[in-house]
């Protein structure tokens, strides 16, 4: 059996993982199970790189990844998304999260320096565990320490050209090296995902592209000493006002300093900060006037009162500005042997705080159900046989997809639409506007529950997946075996 993963990023990496801890290398009837990553950039691993730290913290990984509060270069990944990393395997969950800043709450304030409110960023599970903010470039270096070099291949998938006769698809390569064939090929592509293209049957048309939703984030890194000298552990502070949003915090954690994600602990010595504005126009980040991005950075937070955000603007360099790319409501995420995970399927916006998470939790419940059928079909195929009725591994797979897809769209629906809500909030506001913001954020303040938090960090699902599976009765097969991934 051959599994193709197309993009290195975030999602693909995590996929590999977890398919490699619930699938067996081989199975009975000398059936072996083969996985392969495609990757069109630079995928090497950070011990082979000439980068400094800092610049590994900064860089671009090819699989875009939602950050929380609008800054592309970091990643914050929830509760949720920390479950699915310690279920995956405790060694790598504990890398992540004592490379990233664990933030228990969100301080909420306006532009004229009132405080709104104080969001919690924990679960309330045992143990708890906080939000992450990490460097995007660290986190998938965490993921990257655990996958083989010799699984990943250097080469752009151009299209899906054809099927074979037993209906296994073909991928295509733009460097006109033989086709390779897949029983099952993982989307993990991205926004602009051409697996995505494939499934929907135009290999050179996307028929659902992703579209710029009016939004822009811009933001870079600065030395924490910019932050107070009473800044609190664990806070992340977010400000709105009429013409945007702006956040900041500690992106660090002072050495020594391992939490586990369940505790706060002293930062480090770098901060990073975002502001997200509205633009009319899909703004060109190939050729980037930074000069008027400042300028237009001061303009837009003139005025406010924080003195953080003060010293931000005026002193700070802009790094990189980030384009926010939604994908719209996807009428399937899968078809004949193609299935997306991440990005490729739902883009959300930054300010759900979930699209890290998001691609994590796809790609935990796709190999469970995957794992399930796969070992349905392998135990069941001698009787089925007999029977006149041969399984075949393109049934199994289809069944795990559409499992797959039943449990996870109505939550990604869930968690895109808040995130528009939330999103609107950054765009421009007349003064009614403005301040009925505010008093929105002053009243969530008030509020003793956030259900809907709570909901999204807490009811995992992976519970879900296992109850399914568990009381699955076609066909009849056992819960896969949750083995440790490195032994």
């Amino acid at each position: 059996m051959k599994i193709v993963i197309v993009g290195g990023g975030i999602s693909g990496l995590v996929c590999y993982l977890f398919l490699r801890k619930h699938l067996p290398s081989d199975v009975p009837g000398g059936v072996e199970v083969g996985i392969t990553i495609l990757e069109s950039h630079a995928a090497t691993r950070r011990k082979q790189r000439s980068s400094s730290a800092k610049d590994e913290a900064k860089g671009p990984v090819s699989d875009t990844i939602g950050a929380a509060l609008g800054l592309g270069s970091h990643a914050t990944t929830a509760p949720n998304g920390l479950s699915v990393l310690r279920d995956l395997d405790e060694a790598i969950f504990a890398q992540v999260a004592n490379s990233g800043y664990p933030v228990s709450h969100f301080q909420l304030k306006s532009a004229h320096g009132w405080s709104l409110a104080q969001v919690g960023a924990t679960n309330r599970q045992d143990p708890e565990l906080h939000t992450l903010l990490i460097g995007r470039q660290r986190l998938w270096d965490c993921l990257r320490d655990h996958v083989p070099d010799d699984v990943i291949i250097d080469r752009r998938m151009v299209s899906l050209v054809s099927y074979t006769k037993d209906q296994r698809p073909v991928i295509e390569f733009d460097d006109g090296s033989p086709g390779l064939e897949a029983d099952l090929v993982v989307g993990a592509d991205g926004a602009k995902s051409t697996v995505k293209k494939s499934i929907f049957g135009n290999s050179k048309v996307d028929e659902h592209p992703a579209v710029f939703d009016g939004l822009v984030g811009v933001g870079g890194f600065i030395p924490s000493s910019y932050l107070s000298d009473k800044e609190p552990r664990g806070r992340m502070t977010v400000t709105f006002g009429s013409h945007g949003f702006f956040g900041y915090g500690a992106s660090t954690i002072a050495p020594q300093s391992n939490h586990f994600a369940e505790c706060t602990v002293p930062m480090g010595d770098e901060a990073v900060w975002w502001s997200t504005y509205e633009s009319n126009d899909l703004p060109d980040t190939r050729n980037l006037d930074r000069k008027n991005i400042r300028r237009q950075l001061k303009e837009r937070h003139t005025g406010w009162k924080d003195p953080v955000v003060q010293k931000i603007v005026d002193e700070a360099v802009v790094d990189s500005i980030y384009p926010t790319l939604i994908t719209p409501d996807l009428p399937t995420w899968h078809a004949r042997g193609l299935v997306l995970i991440g990005d490729a399927a739902h883009a959300m916006q930054p300010s759900s705080g979930q699209g890290a998470s998001q691609g994590l939790e796809d790609a935990q419940i796709l190999s469970l159900f995957l794992a399930h059928y796969l070992e349905g079909h392998f135990s069941q195929a001698a009787f089925r046989a007999e029977s006149g009725n041969p399984a075949t591994i393109s049934e199994a797979v289809d069944q795990a997809s559409k499992k797959y897809l039943e449990m996870r769209q109505p939550r990604v629906k869930k968690i895109t639409d808040r995130a528009k809500q939330m999103g609107d909030m950054k765009r421009k506001k007349n003064l009614f506007e403005e301040w009925l913001t505010y008093l929105i954020l002053w009243i969530i303040g008030k509020l003793p529950v956030d259900t809907y938090t709570r909901q999204i960090f807490n009811d995992l699902p992976v519970n879900e997946a296992r109850t399914i599976i568990e009381n699955d009765k076609t066909p009849p097969a056992k819960l896969p075996s949750f083995r440790p991934l490195f032994s």
